[in-house]
């Protein structure tokens, strides 16, 4: 059975890092929204012209922009045995919106796992990565707007996907091996 992966989590909460491992562990495609959406700014193509604007402000894209990008990438042939979805859905719509489509495909979600962290954990974390990256869209005004966000309209996504029985939380203020480990025990549960 395919292995398909989705992590929740504030900005900062390390699921890029964390889906990136498990991307390398169970050799399943690492699908992040905001590399996808980068790589389209960078082309500056047509859809990359479109969500410039929006995603430098810190305000989150188009639910029906998102849809499209991510089915476009649900469709590729690499995710037949599973992927790991990180920075999609953050609003209750995207959330219904993605799993009709994925029903659509005959897909659902193997488990979600929800890595917590305090907002002030997260601040600092992604402060230091705008130093590190020298990510312009990681301002402080930015960064705020960003977990003011999440608390908004992605939170109650934990919710959401709970009532159909396949969330994991997770501490993610711990080192990063830690919290991998937490993750892969939770992964030998899953029913193959």
């Amino acid at each position: 059975m395919p292995l398909n992966v989705l992590l929740l989590g504030p900005q900062g909460a390390g699921k890029g890092t964390q889906a990136k491992r498990i991307s390398q562990e169970y050799g399943i495609p690492h699908i992040a929204s905001g590399e996808i959406l980068r790589a389209e700014m960078a082309a500056e193509t047509e859809l990359g012209r479109r969500v410039k604007d929006v995603y430098e402000r810190g305000d989150l894209v188009s639910d029906d922009l998102m849809i499209e990008l991510i089915r476009t990438r649900l469709e590729q042939p690499d995710t037949e045995s599973g992927f790991v979805l990180d920075g999609f859905p953050r609003t209750t719509v995207q959330a219904e919106a993605l799993d009709a489509m994925l029903g659509e495909l005959g897909r659902s979600f193997s488990v979600v796992f929800v890595l917590q962290i305090p907002d002030e954990v997260a601040f600092e974390r992604l402060r230091r990565r705008s130093g590190l990256e020298g990510r312009e869209d990681d301002t402080d005004d930015a960064i705020s707007r960003r977990l003011e966000n999440y608390h908004r309209e992605t939170e109650p996504l934990i919710e959401h996907y709970r009532v159909r029985g396949s969330v994991v939380t997770i501490h993610g203020d711990r080192s990063e091996n830690e919290v991998f480990a937490e993750i892969q025990s939770a992964l030998e549960q899953v029913p193959a």
